[in-house]
C-alpha cells in the first residue's frame, strides 16, 4: 500500500467511499475497542496501586495495634501484681482485726478502757 501510485490511491478512496456505512461502523468499533482497552488498563493500574497503598496502611495500623496491645498487657500484668499485693495486705489486716477482737483489745490497745485519746476520738 505504501508503493501505490496516485491513480491506484484515487481508485482505493473511491472504492471506500462507495461502500456503505458498515465499514465506518466496524472502524469506529475498532477505534472504540482500542480506547476502551487503554482506559481499562489505566484503571487496573490505579486499582493495583490503591490495593498496595491499602495493604501498607493496614500493615502499619496492625503494627501500631500490636504495640498498643503489648503496652496494655504490660499494664494489666502490673495491675494484677498490685491487686495480689493488696489482697495479701488486706488479708493480713483482716487476720489482725480478728485476733484483736478475740483478745478484746480495742483500737487503742486498752482492753475496753478508754484513755484520753479514746475519749477525744469518740467525742468528736
Amino acid at each position: 500500500m505504501t508503493n501505490m501510485n496516485p491513480t491506484e490511491l484515487i481508485k482505493s478512496v473511491d472504492h471506500a467511499a462507495a461502500m456503505d456505512d458498515r465499514w465506518l461502523f466496524v472502524a469506529s468499533l475498532v477505534v472504540f475497542g482500542v480506547f476502551a482497552a487503554f482506559v481499562i488498563k489505566y484503571f487496573v493500574r490505579q486499582h493495583e496501586r490503591l490495593i498496595e497503598d491499602h495493604k501498607q496502611a493496614r500493615d502499619a495500623y496492625q503494627e501500631s495495634l500490636r504495640g498498643i496491645v503489648a503496652e496494655q498487657s504490660a499494664g494489666n500484668a502490673k495491675l494484677i501484681i498490685c491487686l495480689e499485693n493488696n489482697t495479701k495486705v488486706l488479708e493480713e489486716c483482716r487476720d489482725q482485726l480478728r485476733l484483736a477482737r478475740k483478745l478484746g483489745v480495742d483500737g487503742w490497745g486498752l482492753n475496753g478502757k478508754q484513755g484520753a485519746k479514746g475519749a477525744k476520738q469518740k467525742g468528736r
